[in-house]
């Protein structure tokens, strides 16, 4: 029965133009690599996802680098989980036939490439299944396209659905790719809540509550990671689902939790707020800065919702309510706002503290009152005027803050106080953000204000119980807004069942929800596996916001250095692992640089460095996906934030070329050695010498890559030519030789 559902589908799939599969080319000669002679020119897929089937197909040119006709195979690996049945491969409109080879068959396949090409690469697909056609040439430069169509069903995982793509075959292609774009459009019997994906950054567009349509787009790039995306049918209100993930028994497991609205709430659900905006005015927002803040103001001001109400509050030395007290948006009130605020000119000192105190006040609400506050704080400078002590003006705003306003800072500039707002906002459940200096404000206003314009719940509060929990983050839950989510993650100390209570004031009353899920006992080392990596990048993202706003201890710099060690997440306040030079297995070598690190850090409060300093913060706190994996013929593993200024005014990613991050672990290169993470401790004539010695693709190697996990082969496929592999595998360190050795 299913094989005829599917038939109909893959059918509907051809004729659709549907997406989902990707695949690489494999020279028929065996003296060629896998890599190096073709590469990718664009590939576009398209998702259709209904009733958790995917029709799929893959639109794909490549091109031959060579200058002689190359003879090829196009084969891509099956997801583990696949039903598939049928395909259909087009190559320039001709059509190959191809055949769908089960697990077993397909590693027999893959390590028959791995042995003839002396090149790993394919080793990390050994659990996968396998398509493969017949030869078929390539020209020099000249464009191939490749279509390929088939039907699968989604895998379930209790409330959630997966869409699973293989798309680290483009890391083969010899160069960057002009485009990639993966299109996912699902269509449920009723709404879908949340849309996450652990691996790569979506724009999310939402035409009606049962459908969404996702979209991963980039040029010029390779893509190093398997996409993945996981949705959830909505059945309450607000929804909330936990994934799970233990990969060693006796030691604490790993969760994920998706918090997310009903998209079907009607526009009742949506809580009025109260936004009270500071706007400085003093001398150093003089030209551009003040013009660009007002054209950002109209904008918040004209995309109120029709219950808000709103004022402003111009400063520098002297305060400037605009009204004295929130009023109606109505449109007689925006204009005489916005024509108050054009008139307005640079000039004074700031007055912060006077300024804070006065937006709280404004916020205050009458008892009884279901708005939500809001204030969104703008500044470009230090206090100069007033109160100008940091602890002082923390204090008292939040002894001000009698109405729990959420505070919203934008620091403008070089010349602000990074650390009194980033305090601020972590103790008001805001949200800090900040602007380069000639960076222009408005996408980052309108920005900051769509996401935070439609609060859905408030006041949010999550307890945990029947299982122990653990450093869990975000620490303060944020509101819950339309059309958003809250990643939340943490640890727990035994499998077993978690109930979950979820509350707040939803549509301004006060509701409770509650949900139960399974932690995992043991985990697959697969399916689950981002959550642990996404913990410690979270988990980094607070101690070096500790280090920052309450000053450095031995603790938290040497527990800085063992996260990003074990993973290989890379900070600039750690980049120090990625040297050569730098002792892996000393302790006090690596505690030494960190703590010059985190002093540096804890003494920089303004300035260019301090804005660098909370965007890298903001970056791993605010982070929805580890980092991506390492290619193999990439630079090395990305740094999360950056070094320089230069750097970040230019939105450059900074990379590593001495670290790999592979299969949730962390591969450092001393030499031409690379060390696995889990055996970083050991100094390396003492890993040399315990490590059993195994030739690159022997027998004995084989049989390693047939008891490994798809992590474990995934660094094994990480191997690069002339390179030592040093990895703990199941109790026992291997130095696996490259193949020139092993002959």
């Amino acid at each position: 029965m299913k094989r005829n559902i599917l038939s109909v589908l893959f059918l509907s799939a051809v004729l659709s133009g549907s997406a989902f599969a990707d695949g690489l080319l494999v020279p028929v000669r065996p003296d060629f690599r896998v890599r190096g002679f073709w590469a990718v020119k664009y590939h576009r897929v398209d998702i259709k996802v209904r009733n958790q089937v995917a029709d799929v197909t893959i639109d794909q040119a490549f091109v031959n680098t060579g200058t002689s006709i190359l003879e090829v195979q196009y084969i891509f690996p099956l997801p583990p989980t696949a039903a598939i049945d049928d395909m259909t491969l087009m190559v320039d409109g001709k059509e190959f036939k191809g055949t769908i080879l089960r697990a077993e068959e397909a590693r027999r396949i893959y390590m028959e490439i791995v042995r003839t090409k002396r090149d790993p690469a394919l080793l990390e697909y050994a659990g996968y299944g396998l398509y493969r056609t017949s030869a078929f040439p390539l020209a020099p430069g000249k464009d191939v396209r490749v279509a390929i169509h088939y039907a699968d069903i989604c895998r379930k995982d209790g409330d959630l659905v997966e869409v699973f793509y293989p798309l680290n075959t483009e890391k083969f292609s010899a160069r960057p790719i002009e485009e990639v774009q993966v299109r996912v459009d699902i269509l449920d019997q009723g709404p879908v809540s949340a849309v996450y994906s652990p691996t790569h950054a979506l724009s999310i567009d939402r035409p009606a509550p049962e459908h969404v349509v996702a979209l991963y787009k980039i040029s010029r790039e390779t893509p190093a990671t398997d996409f993945r995306l996981l949705y959830q049918p909505a059945r309450s209100p607000v929804e909330a689902t936990v994934l799970s993930y233990r990969p060693r028994e006796n030691e604490d497991g790993y969760f994920l939790m998706l918090v997310s609205p009903n998209p079907r709430l009607d526009n009742t659900a949506i809580v009025p707020k109260d936004l009270v905006i500071a706007l400085d005015r003093s001398g150093s927002m003089t030209g551009a800065k003040l013009d660009q803040a007002k054209s950002s103001l109209a904008f918040v001001l004209r995309n109120l919702n029709p219950h808000d109400r709103f004022n402003v509050i111009v400063y520098n030395d002297l305060i400037e309510p605009v009204f004295e007290g929130p009023v109606a948006n109505r449109e007689e009130n925006v204009d005489k706002a916005l024509g108050m605020i054009d008139g307005i000119h640079a000039g004074g000192s700031t007055n912060i503290h006077d300024a804070l105190i006065a937006s709280l006040k404004a916020a205050g609400k009458d008892p009884g009152d279901r708005r939500a506050q809001y204030i969104l704080f703008l500044t470009d400078g230090l206090p100069t005027v007033g109160q100008t002590n940091e602890v002082a003006i923390l204090r008292d705003a939040i002894a001000a803050n009698a109405a729990r306003a959420r505070i919203f800072a934008m620091g403008i500039g070089y010349d602000v106080n990074v650390r009194l707002l980033d305090n601020l906002v972590s103790q008001n459940r805001g949200l800090s953000s900040y602007v380069k200096e000639q960076e222009n404000l408005e996408p980052k206003i309108a920005s900051l204000y769509t996401k935070i314009k439609s609060p859905v719940m408030t006041d949010l509060a999550v307890k945990f119980s029947g299982v122990s929990t653990r450093m869990t983050y975000p620490e303060n839950m944020p509101d819950l807004y339309d059309g958003d989510q809250i990643v939340m993650v943490g640890r727990y100390a035994r499998p077993g069942r978690i109930s979950i209570d979820v509350t707040g004031h939803l549509a301004g009353r006060s509701r409770n929800f509650e949900y139960t899920a399974e932690l995992a006992a043991t985990s697959d080392r697969y399916s689950n596996a981002f959550v642990e990596p996404l913990w410690a990048v979270r988990r980094i993202g607070y101690l070096l916001d500790q280090i920052q706003l309450n000053g450095r201890s031995a603790e938290v710099v040497d527990e800085l250095v063992e996260l990003s060690k074990q993973y290989g997440i890379i900070t600039p306040y750690t980049s120090f692992l990625a040297d050569e030079r730098t002792n892996l297995a000393s302790s006090d070598e690596l505690n030494r640089q960190a703590e010059m690190k985190a002093r540096a850090l804890s003494n920089t409060v303004d300035g260019a460095m301090a804005q660098v300093s909370a965007g890298n913060r903001s970056a791993l706190n605010q982070a929805n996906q580890a980092p991506a994996q390492s290619t193999v013929q990439s630079t090395g593993a990305a740094q999360i934030g950056n070094s320089t200024v230069a750097s970040y005014e230019a939105n450059q990613v900074e990379r590593l070329a001495n670290v790999q991050a592979v299969g949730n672990r962390a591969l450092y290169r001393r030499g031409r050695q690379w060390i696995d993470s889990a055996v970083s401790d050991r100094k390396l004539d003492q890993l040399n010498e315990a490590a059993k010695l195994v030739a690159q693709f022997s027998d004995e190697y084989f049989r390693l890559v047939a008891a490994n996990s798809i992590p474990e082969n995934q660094i094994f496929a990480s191997q690069q030519p002339d390179q030592e592999l040093i990895i703990l595998l199941r109790g026992q360190v291997y130095r696996i030789t490259p193949a020139a050795a092993g002959r």
